[in-house]
């Protein structure tokens, strides 16, 4: 019997979302039950004082489909230095080519990936074919194909988790959102969620929201004018619109990228009470050295900017895994396998970059320290950008 015990754990109770100090047993890979490792006579004891405990995190908006797409980038490599678990790729993919990512990739990794589909059929073949230009993946309304799309997923119901649509001025917003209404059929169909992309209009954010229901996603939704969630005008308050849309369920998801997270956008949605439900990086080939790096970086900017640290927790578990229908992820169990990201916050001096060039001096940091999978421990060999 391998058995590993993590004292003065620091965790998120899920259900109250306080924080709380427990010690943790693992017996044999598994979270032990209270009492279970009362007879063990020889455990490893890791003191976590002063330490978070979590679920290893899940980063709701990746491009993962290394090598066969030209945004994708190599997930056991960054899972290796930022304690994510869970690598959600949204929608490199699409029904013509996602099994060459699900043989190639999702089987060969050694950290767990699932996907959104693509509703365009071949997913994102152009990205990066200029820098600072996009060409649309779906040039003809048709190439939107619903019976591909619903095929696709009934066969691959292990690693798909959703149907992706990209809508802005650079990726098939000329069709309005017809894309997103196609989707939005396979979807219901499968009763699956729909991730919604949104940059510059067209189309308009409150046109697209609109159509969103339960369960649903709006990544990018911090990003800055033009399409921001602030309303014109309003003097920093969130729009009548979003605020509707995450009453009748929708998840409010970061997507940092390259071009869709602005400190000041944040802060005035933080003001005014409207924090996000999942916080991720929208990692490509792209935002990979700056502004993005890593699940971490972007934790440490909300950390900053005032997210309470029990909301961030949530924001990269449980909030995400109950996003995709994993909920067992996303929370401590007993009975279930422990894979366990040990993290602190640290005083540590990093000037860090949004999607729109401004720069900030932020004196905290969130740390990842310790990987505990399948009975092992590990040390998260961890950087700050530019160190």
């Amino acid at each position: 019997m391998m058995y590993v015990k993590l004292k003065n754990c620091t965790v998120l109770e899920p259900s109250s979302r306080k924080l709380e100090i427990v010690d943790i047993g693992i017996r044999d890979g598994i979270i032990a039950t209270p009492g279970e490792m009362d007879g063990a006579r020889e455990y490893k004891t890791i003191d976590a004082r002063g330490r978070f405990v979590t679920p290893s995190w899940t980063d709701l908006h990746t491009h993962v489909y290394n090598l066969g797409t030209s945004l994708g980038v190599d997930a056991d490599a960054i899972a290796k230095r930022s304690g994510v678990g869970v690598f959600v790729d949204a929608g490199s993919a699409g029904a013509g080519n996602f099994a060459g990512f699900r043989e190639y990739v999702i089987k060969r990794s050694g950290v767990k990936i699932v996907s959104f589909l693509n509703i365009g059929f071949a997913g994102i073949p152009f990205f990066g074919i200029q820098r600072d230009s996009q060409v649309s993946e779906i040039p003809r309304l048709e190439v939107a194909d619903s019976e591909a799309c619903i095929a696709c997923v009934r066969k691959n119901r292990k690693y798909i988790v959703g149907i992706k649509v990209r809508l802005s001025a650079k990726a098939n917003g000329e069709f309005g959102t017809a894309p997103l209404k196609i989707a939005k059929d396979c979807a219901r169909a499968l009763k699956v969620p729909v991730m919604l992309h949104i940059g510059r209009p067209p189309p308009e954010v409150g046109d697209a929201v609109e159509l969103l229901e339960r369960g649903d996603i709006l990544t990018h939704a911090f990003r800055s004018e033009p399409n921001s969630i602030i309303e014109r005008d309003s003097g920093g308050r969130v729009s009548k619109t979003l605020r509707e849309a995450r009453k009748r369920g929708v998840i409010i998801d970061i997507g940092h990228g390259n071009g869709s997270f602005s400190f000041r956008t944040a802060e005035a949605a933080l003001a005014d009470g409207f924090p996000p439900d999942t916080i991720s990086t929208d990692l490509h080939s792209l935002s990979l050295a700056t502004p993005v790096y890593d699940l971490p970086t972007t934790m440490t900017k909300f950390l900053n900017l005032g997210m309470g640290i029990a909301e961030i927790i949530g924001a990269v578990t449980h909030n995400p895994s109950m996003a995709i229908g994993r909920p067992k992820q996303g929370v401590i169990t007993p009975g279930e396998r422990a894979d366990l990201v040990v993290f602190e916050v640290t005083k540590l001096r990093q000037r860090l970059k949004d999607s729109t060039g401004e720069e900030r001096l932020f004196p905290k940091a969130v740390q990842p320290v310790l990987r505990v999978k399948d009975g092992q421990v590990t040390r998260i060999s961890w950087r700050a950008p530019g160190r």
